[in-house]
C-alpha cells in the first residue's frame, strides 16, 4: 500500500490553490453542519463518511476539513493516488478493494493513524463514483473495521451534492450530519454498522435534495465564494 507523507507548507500552498480552483469553476461552496466539526468531542478521532459522484470531492471535502481545522487524512484507491501522488503530502493512502489482503493493510494502517488522536479521516465507502439518486446505497464495510481497529471513534455523514442554480456554473453544496461515538464493544458487526451507515447518509443525501427543491439554504455557510464575488472569506475558522 501507499501511506501518507504529510506536509505542512504543501498543505499551505495546496489550500491556496484548491481555493482558487474552486472559485473559478463553481458558484460557490456552501456547507449545513460545520459547527458539528468546528465544535466536536475531541477525546478520539473522527471518520466522515460521504457518498462520491464527482471527481470534485476529493478537493470539495479538503476545503471543509480545512475550514475546521482538521488534523485530516482520507482513504483513496490506489491507481488515483498513483495518478495523484501530491495527494500524501495531504494525507492521503491508498487502498485496493478488490484484494481483500491489500484492503486488510489499509484498514490495519487507518487504525494505527487513529488510534488513541482526535485525527480525521475521510472514506467513500462506495469505493466507486456513482449518481447521487441511485438506491440503495451498496457500502464496503471498511469504515466499520476500520472503528473496530482504532477502538473506537466518533462517526458522521457527509452530503455532497453539485446543482445549476442561478448561474451557468454549478453550485457545491456540503451537508454534515452529527457524529456519533461507536465503541469496539465485543459483540461489534460490521455489515450490521455499515449498513446503518448506509441508511444515515441516504437520509443526510435526500436532506440536501429537499433544500435544493425548497430553495432552502437558511443552514449553509458559504466558505467559498466565485471570483466575480468581492466578499472577502478566511481560508479557515
Amino acid at each position: 500500500m501507499i501511506t501518507a507523507r504529510k506536509s505542512a507548507w504543501f498543505e499551505r500552498l495546496f489550500a491556496v490553490y484548491n481555493r482558487n480552483l474552486i472559485a473559478r469553476r463553481f458558484e460557490g461552496l456552501r456547507v449545513a453542519g460545520l459547527e458539528h466539526l468546528k465544535a466536536r468531542q475531541r477525546d478520539c478521532p473522527l471518520i466522515l463518511y460521504a457518498n462520491h459522484s464527482s471527481w470534485w470531492d476529493g478537493l470539495m471535502i479538503f476545503q471543509v476539513g480545512l475550514a475546521c481545522s482538521l488534523e485530516q487524512y482520507a482513504m483513496m484507491e490506489e491507481r488515483q493516488l498513483r495518478d495523484y501522488p501530491l495527494f500524501r503530502k495531504l494525507g492521503a493512502f491508498s487502498v485496493v478493494r478488490e484484494r481483500p489482503r491489500e484492503a486488510v493493510r489499509s484498514i490495519e494502517y487507518a487504525g494505527e493513524l487513529l488510534r488513541n488522536t482526535d485525527r480525521v479521516l475521510w472514506i467513500f465507502p462506495q469505493g466507486q463514483t456513482l449518481p447521487n439518486d441511485q438506491r440503495p446505497f451498496q457500502f464496503y464495510t471498511g469504515a466499520a473495521h476500520i472503528i473496530e481497529q482504532a477502538g473506537g471513534a466518533y462517526v458522521a455523514p457527509v452530503a455532497l451534492r453539485y446543482e445549476f442554480l442561478d448561474d451557468f456554473r454549478p453550485e457545491a453544496l456540503v451537508r454534515i450530519d452529527a457524529p456519533e461515538r461507536i465503541t469496539a464493544a465485543p459483540k461489534f458487526n460490521a455489515k450490521q454498522l455499515t449498513n446503518a451507515f448506509a441508511d444515515r447518509l441516504t437520509r443526510t443525501l435526500d436532506q440536501v435534495r429537499c433544500d435544493v427543491l425548497a430553495a432552502n439554504f437558511a443552514d449553509y455557510e458559504e466558505i467559498v465564494a466565485p471570483h466575480r464575488r468581492r466578499e472577502k472569506i478566511p481560508l479557515s475558522s
